[in-house]
């Protein structure tokens, strides 16, 4: 036991002797004396300078400190002991951006001058008269409304509605017809009267194809100019609109100057029809698939529009006699006629006199006419010498050794005959017929807003003012 004892005695004094050599091994083995499970570590001064440069920093020079006392922060100091037991201090922090640079800084002594803010700099730029041009006045309102027109024409609609709410003079200028003269309203919803207000701004090339409009079209003060001549409207698209009668009657009302009309599946009345009659500018007219045509609608239509160029009339249910009405009083200037789907209601001395009545029709589609035969192909060979595309789908009674009679057209392009023939026939009529293409027209665009994939313009001109 006793000699256990001198060898730990013996040990620890060794061990206390070495430590004055070695400061760190000193400090672990006070450490070890108190605490003998904790072991902790120190860095030795002497090798300091050699961590730094292996971190790649250097300590602060006594004139760096002073460059960054006066922007330092009054930080906290940090007593350690160190080999002398001094307390060290730690460097302070330096800020990164000077006070000036502050977004609320405001200089308020004359040594600020000197310093590059983000306002001085502006004026730096922009010269010294900068700061004499903001003078809190209203320029743009000196301007002439000829020069704030043009700026207003580049702007989108909705934008212009905004800009009605800003002053009286602002109002007074976007409500000028100039800005106004085409509109794209297609696929909204439109409330009561804002119709008639759109309508009322000189709207000239309107386009409200699949647009869900409520009764009533006018209200407010419109309904008090409502019928004034102030509408003038010329070129309307109502192609698969959600519109009543009553508000189609009202619109058509005050609508006189239309050039080209678009009513594809719209329910129609008598006085609807006595309304379009009165545009005796009406050069397209497209009533496709239209309900509720009669004799009497139909009668101020080809009487007074004499100028038509173009009408379809496919699938609009016209019995025997509306049929025979309208070969026989169709104006001669019709250069486009569709009057397909009328089945068993139109024969072969109804394209006879439709023949005589429109000698210069350029395209015919009578597709879906099952009593027609193999005499109307002779009619329309014999009368219609500058028919261009010709449309005869399903039309069963007339035989495909017919149709080479229609070499006699030279000017005939196009020849469509969907559903009639097997492959192998039809192969012979392609033979026969060379020059002709075949089948490349599955749908009509006779008297039609829009064809293909063109969707901001109806027939051939623009609906929107800016590109979207």
């Amino acid at each position: 036991m006793g000699k256990s004892k001198a060898g730990k005695k013996s040990t620890l004094e060794s061990s206390k002797e070495n430590s004055f050599t070695n400061p760190s091994k000193k400090r672990r083995v006070e450490c070890g004396i108190h605490c003998r499970k904790r072991t902790t570590w120190a860095v030795d001064n002497c090798n300091t300078e050699h961590i730094y440069q292996e971190m790649g920093v250097e300590l602060l020079s006594d004139s760096s400190h002073e460059s960054v006392s006066s922007l330092a922060e009054n930080t906290p100091t940090v007593c350690g002991c160190s080999p002398g037991n001094t307390p060290l201090q730690v460097p302070q922090a330096p800020r990164v951006l000077l006070p000036c640079q502050r977004d609320n800084f405001s200089p308020s002594s004359d040594d600020c001058d000197s310093l590059l803010t983000p306002k001085r700099s502006i004026r730096r730029f922009l010269g010294p008269k900068y700061h004499n041009d903001i003078d809190g006045q209203d320029h743009f309102n000196r301007m002439y409304d000829e020069a704030i027109l043009k700026v207003f024409q580049w702007l989108p609609k909705f934008v212009l509605a905004s800009c009605a709410r800003v002053c009286s003079r602002w109002n007074r200028l976007v409500m000028d017809e100039s800005l106004w003269k085409r509109i794209d309203l297609s696929n909204k919803a439109l409330g009561p009267g804002t119709l008639g207000n759109v309508i009322n701004r000189g709207v000239r090339i309107l386009r409200l194809a699949k647009a869900e409009i409520e009764y009533p079209l006018f209200t407010g003060p419109t309904q008090e100019i409502k019928a004034s001549s102030m509408y003038r409207v010329q070129y309307l698209d109502l192609s698969m609109a959600a519109i009543d009668v009553d508000t189609l009657e009202q619109l058509f009302s005050v609508c006189t100057d239309l050039k080209k009309i678009s009513l594809e599946n719209a329910e129609l009345s008598d006085n609807i029809c006595s309304y379009i009659g009165e545009n005796k500018d009406l050069e397209t007219l497209n009533l496709c698939m239209c309900r509720g045509i009669t004799a009497n609608g139909l009668v101020p239509i080809m009487s007074n529009c004499r100028k038509l160029d173009s009408i379809n009339l496919a699938w609009t249910s016209l019995d025997r006699n509306n049929v025979m009405y309208v070969t026989l009083c169709l104006p001669d200037s019709v250069h486009k006629l569709n009057i397909s789907g009328c089945r068993d209601n139109i024969t072969d001395e109804d394209v006879l006199q439709l023949c005589r009545a429109c000698p210069y029709l350029n395209e015919l589609d009578l597709s879906d006419s099952t009593s027609i035969t193999c005499a109307s192909v002779h009619h329309i060979a014999d009368h219609l010498t500058e028919l261009e595309h010709l449309a005869l789908s399903r039309c069963y009674h007339i035989a495909s050794t017919t149709f080479p009679v229609l070499d006699k057209i030279s000017n005939l392009l196009a020849l469509d005959l969907f559903g009639m023939f097997r492959e192998d026939a039809l192969q012979v009529v392609r033979r026969s017929m060379r020059h002709i293409e075949i089948n490349k027209f599955p749908f009509s665009s006779i008297a039609r807003p829009t064809t293909g994939i063109r969707r901001t313009s109806i027939w051939g001109i623009r609906v929107r003012d800016n590109k979207v």
